[in-house]
């Protein structure tokens, strides 16, 4: 079954008599200025109204969905641990069991957070090691709370972008773009730093968001596309130049020259390496790269359908963009029928060109994003 949110409305979904609680305005009215005081206040003392996620956290809190610690405090900026993952997943959510209950050798019966740990195990959303321990007290890095967040929304996919540091090759990818796609993460200038703890506060930020598809909270995608470009690389222009036409079409058919040619395809000279070495316009057909440029193109140009074709690994029509782009620096470069000079490289001579020109890590970064 569809996992179904607990909203604090449910509570008035029980009748109640009005003759046994019938209260005063008086009384109604002290009540509301007493929440309202209590919530400009806060409801952690470390948690002032400056902080950004104050309201949200506050808000929480008043549905008893997160609790701080005994002194008062919720430590926002303190590594969420996998026992309080379990805790605020089955406070917020109805948890439907789909296998086996599976006791966890460092969780015995009278640990405070059993039940909860139970409850996401049955459930399918967090699993333990190879040891048969749960480590409650592990904190929890930003690609396993999207895994975690990810199995217990049931959420879809609307969005196959990926984060330069999270490329379809990664083995959270399809979790953090449905985070992404979802409007539950937007990360960092094109990176979503899948390595990073996951503090108290953020996972209240994605919980939040999670819970309430629509709000003005939650994120609106957006193509993560503000990376910087390798340093090194793509040096000629500057972002202001950019954002014009020819210089844009240059940086691009230069670095389509990676894997096109107009001479053997099964080789790279020695000629053609000296001067790729010396060209700063040169830049790797590489994720970083092509998600820079990005920020510099009109939405659905040709540099923008060409560059979104390059990001998704698709270059079956890498000679028709080649000479597309040299027509949009200059018509005079299309004179004649240049697709039968422009022949695509074989992959041996394409691997060679990274390396001789971009080097080692280059090469080893191409394996990565496009295996």
């Amino acid at each position: 079954m569809t996992k179904k949110l607990f909203l604090a409305s449910l509570a008035t979904a029980i009748a109640i008599p009005s003759a046994v609680f019938a209260l005063s305005n008086e009384v109604l009215v002290k009540s509301a200025q007493a929440d309202k005081i209590t919530f400009a206040k806060g409801a952690f003392n470390d948690v002032s109204s400056e902080n950004p996620y104050f309201e949200l956290i506050n808000e929480m809190h008043n549905l008893s969905y997160i609790s701080g610690y005994p002194d008062g405090t919720f430590k926002p900026a303190e590594n969420i641990s996998r026992k309080h993952v379990a805790a605020l997943l089955s406070r917020v959510l109805s948890l439907e069991p789909v296998r086996e209950t599976k006791e966890f050798k460092d969780v015995p019966k009278t640990h405070p957070h059993h039940d909860s740990i139970q409850k996401v195990q049955r459930a399918g959303i967090i699993d333990g090691d190879e040891n048969g321990n749960f480590n409650p007290e592990a904190s929890l890095t930003r690609v396993q709370m999207a895994k975690v967040i990810d199995l217990a929304f049931d959420l879809t996919v609307k969005s196959n972008k990926d984060f330069v540091d999270v490329p379809s090759t990664h083995w959270g990818n399809k979790h953090v773009r449905a985070l992404y796609s979802n409007g539950i993460t937007t990360g960092y200038e094109g990176y979503f730093k899948p390595n990073e703890k996951v503090t108290r506060a953020h996972y209240a930020v994605f919980l939040h968001r999670a819970l309430n598809p629509g709000n003005e909270d939650q994120s609106t995608p957006a193509d993560p596309s503000l990376a910087e470009k390798i340093p090194g690389q793509l040096d000629h222009y500057s972002e202001a130049e950019l954002r014009y036409q020819i210089p844009m079409a240059i940086t691009m058919y230069t670095m389509a020259r990676q894997k096109v040619t107009m001479d053997n395809p099964n080789t790279v000279s020695d000629d053609e390496i000296r001067l790729r070495k010396q060209n700063d316009q040169a830049g790797q057909i590489a994720k970083e790269n092509l998600l820079y440029l990005k920020r510099f193109v009109e939405k659905d140009s040709y540099f923008d359908e060409i560059l979104d074709k390059w990001l998704d690994g698709d270059f079956s029509d890498i000679v028709q963009d080649y000479i597309l782009l040299l027509g949009l620096e200059s018509a005079d470069n299309v004179a004649g029928d240049l697709e039968l000079f422009v022949h695509e490289r074989t992959e041996k001579a394409e691997k060679y060109y990274i390396k001789e020109v971009f080097g080692v890590e280059a090469l080893k970064r191409h394996n990565e994003q496009y295996k």
